[in-house]
């Protein structure tokens, strides 16, 4: 019996201890707010480390209200707050006994929280529209280079993004069925303490959560995609000729990169390129000028690495004015400005739920970029430099005072063709008086991002190749490029082919010569098959 009653009582005494450190913990609570009382802040991470070993105890995050709570036994603990863009607290707590209420406020960094939401374009003021779903989102940190967002085929019509001080971006979000959405972010770079390109409307989303100074806050954008229709025209504005010429002159290669940015950003587009001319002169005369000038805008297009196959030409003097100016009616020069246009109209569409698969990465694009510009720059010094040679002339006439430099001599025109169709036909390089320019022939595309068949692999480097610098990049055109996401390394290639004999026969044809070290590869989805 006294056995019994020991045992029962041990047991009494082990539950009512445990029940005593049960009862012993204490509630620690709060809240985290932005410094200034701009807001409380939600999905901040606190963590409690109990001190002196540093051991983790707790970790939660902080609701929409900016508010916590945990259960803590007593002793001395290290309290860390973290969030996205802000820098992180720490606090030192003693937990007794009593309740512990916490306001931790946080000090933002330097930058902006950009808030975005998707949905299609309007068309009309009072057309309703829906939110826009299953968009690829890009995000590339051009000062850093490095990708800080892929969201393939996002589910959600929103996201956030953290842009900070000293730092350029590039997004370009893409949907199939629609046109694809470049927009530069600048933040306390070339002059801006924030520029954002690309977005009509964009506002700060609460006044109180921007600094005085706007050095940071929250901005909230209304990020529109418009539909890729068939007919649908872009006008590209304030592409300017000398009087009674086609030649593409510096201010206007400038506009027409908008229109090399647009194609290469959107690959399952076909265009027509119209050029149109305003009512003065002879009719016939516009009409043959305007080929020409669409003709020459082109030739550009396609130097800057656009499928001569996907664009075409097409003047139309002055069959499509846009106003009253007419033959006979006396207009502005503003008038007649509106009339002298270059418009692009959507000829083709790519009709493929898949073709997202074939598009290049943003990494891709924006490597691609830079190398021709690095080619472009290199090119216009040359010009320059020949310019002055020994023996060179200057026009010092009134005349080649008015006309600024050509920015195109290098791309023959072709020849006007009944029924103005002259764009389909290629330039010929013969006709130029000069050697083919690899400046402007080997400057590597993108290999499609699903790629599956065999190709020939010529090298693989840990940096990006230039074409004015490495002459690997010299010795053959066509050459397509990816980067692997594993090694980080570049891969250059050479043809794409159904088969492995095909590639073979190939590489052993026409470029084991020149690459001694090239193989065949196989891909499949994009991947090289090992």
């Amino acid at each position: 019996m006294e056995n019994n009653f020991l045992i029962r009582y041990g047991w009494v005494l082990v539950l009512f201890i445990f029940q005593q450190k049960i009862t012993a913990q204490t509630i620690l609570e709060g809240y985290t707010f932005e410094q200034n009382n701009r807001g409380r802040l939600q999905q901040v991470n606190v963590t409690a480390f109990q001190l002196p070993e540093n051991i983790l105890r707790a970790e939660l995050s902080t609701d929409s209200l900016g508010h916590f709570t945990a259960l803590l036994a007593p002793g001395r603990y290290r309290v860390l707050s973290r969030k996205d863009v802000f820098f992180d607290r720490q606090d030192t707590v003693q937990v007794g006994a009593e309740k512990i209420y916490l306001k931790i406020e946080m000090r933002r960094r330097p930058g902006y929280i950009f808030d975005a939401t998707l949905a299609e374009a309007r068309e009309t003021p009072d057309q309703i529209v829906d939110a826009i779903q299953g968009a690829n989102i890009e995000i590339y940190n051009r000062t850093q280079r490095r990708v800080e967002k892929s969201l393939p085929r996002y589910s959600e019509a929103f996201f956030q993004q953290a842009f900070e001080q000293g730092n350029h971006y590039t997004m370009l979000i893409r949907k199939t069925g629609f046109l694809a959405k470049r927009i530069e972010v600048y933040v306390n770079v070339k002059g801006c303490i924030l520029c954002v390109d690309g977005v009509r409307n964009m506002s700060p989303g609460v006044i109180e959560n921007l600094t005085s100074g706007n050095e940071m806050g929250t901005l909230l954008a209304n990020i529109e995609l418009e539909r890729a229709r068939l007919e649908k025209k872009i006008e590209i504005q304030n592409i300017y000729y000398d009087y009674d010429k086609w030649d593409i002159r510096p201010d206007a290669a400038e506009r027409l990169d908008i229109a090399v940015q647009l194609m290469k950003d959107n690959p399952g587009l076909s265009v027509e390129l119209g050029s149109h001319t305003d009512c003065r002169g002879n009719d016939a005369y516009n009409r043959v000028l305007s080929q020409r000038r669409a003709e020459s805008a082109v030739a550009y297009i396609v130097s800057e690495g656009v499928q001569a196959y996907r664009i075409t030409a097409k003047g139309y003097g002055e069959t499509q004015l846009a106003n009253r100016c007419r033959n006979g009616v006396e207009c502005s020069e503003a008038e007649h400005q509106q009339n002298r246009r270059t418009m692009l109209r959507i000829t083709g569409i790519v009709n493929d739920t898949a073709e997202y698969r074939r598009w290049p990465t943003l990494e891709q694009i924006v490597l691609e970029e830079e190398q021709a510009k690095i080619v472009k720059e290199n090119r216009n010094k040359q010009q320059k430099a020949t310019a002055l040679q020994p023996g060179a002339t200057l026009n010092t006439s009134p005349a080649a005072h008015r006309t600024l430099p050509e920015a195109n001599n290098s791309v023959a025109l072709p020849p006007i063709q009944p029924g103005g169709q002259g764009a389909e036909q290629q330039p010929d390089a013969a006709a130029t008086g000069q050697e083919n320019d690899f400046e402007m022939q080997y400057v590597p595309q993108a290999l499609p991002a699903k790629y599956t068949g065999f190709t020939v692999e010529i090298a693989r480097t840990p940096k990006a190749l230039v074409a004015q610098r490495d002459t690997i990049l010299q010795q053959v055109s066509g050459i397509l490029m990816q980067r692997e996401k594993e090694t980080r390394q570049y891969g250059y290639f050479v043809g794409q082919f159904k088969t492995a004999a095909a590639a073979k026969t190939f590489l052993e044809k026409d470029l084991r010569v020149k690459f001694p070290t090239a193989k065949v590869v196989e891909f499949k989805n994009g991947a090289i098959v090992q």
